[in-house]
């Protein structure tokens, strides 16, 4: 790494640098930080496995001590936070978050993206909190506000993708109503639109009422 800078060495050599140390399983056999790594990387793939958000499902799913569990857990919060960019445009109605997010039709596996909004309907704030499969995308409530109660915002919005249609399911109007609901009682935050993107165009909660 620094001989050759870090863009030299693969994948799994990057995470073994992250874990350091292999780890002895039980039964006794030991699992050096190399076939670890591997190991890792094949079953969670690049992407999985820096979207992790929970120690003890690492740990379980991937059969990692708490130490390696927790360092990958970090190192996807950075990347998540990474993810996140100030921008300034115009969020004034669903056609122009339609407009700046229209490449989403395209995108090969559900996202799901946060705007924070300022007092004049501007975005001010985007950012990646969660990417699924080519069908669904899970996103908790604590992923979507993290970031608006860390920098303070007062009102976001939500904006993901199907992989066809953009009607809501059930359970996009179930999810977003708790959403709401929870964000304001306990946060004070207003999610004022949920818009989804999909062939042919978007659906929106606030146009629909």
């Amino acid at each position: 790494l620094a001989n050759h800078g870090p863009q030299a060495l693969n994948l799994w050599e990057l995470v073994a640098l992250i874990f350091r140390t292999g780890e002895r399983h039980k039964g006794g056999h030991f699992e050096d930080v190399q076939e670890l790594s591997k190991r890792v990387l094949a079953e969670a793939g690049f992407k999985g496995l820096f979207m992790q958000k929970d120690v003890s499902e690492i740990q379980e799913n991937f059969f990692l001590q708490k130490r390696h569990a927790e360092s990958i857990v970090a190192v996807s919060e950075i990347c998540r936070r990474l993810h996140g960019k100030y921008d300034i445009f115009d969020a004034s109605e669903p056609e122009k978050i339609f407009e700046k997010f229209r490449s989403l039709q395209k995108a090969k596996q559900e996202q799901c993206h946060v705007l924070h909004i300022d007092q004049n309907k501007k975005g001010v704030f985007s950012e990646l909190v969660a990417m699924g499969s080519d069908s669904s995308v899970q996103v908790r409530p604590t992923d979507i506000l993290r970031s608006a109660i860390w920098l303070g915002a007062r009102e976001i919005m939500v904006v993901h993708n199907h992989s066809g249609c953009p009607e809501a399911s059930k359970e996009d109007i179930s999810w977003t109503l708790t959403l709401a609901k929870g964000a304001w009682e306990l946060h004070q935050i207003k999610v004022s639109d949920h818009v989804i993107i999909g062939k042919g165009g978007y659906f929106s909660f606030a146009e629909k009422g």
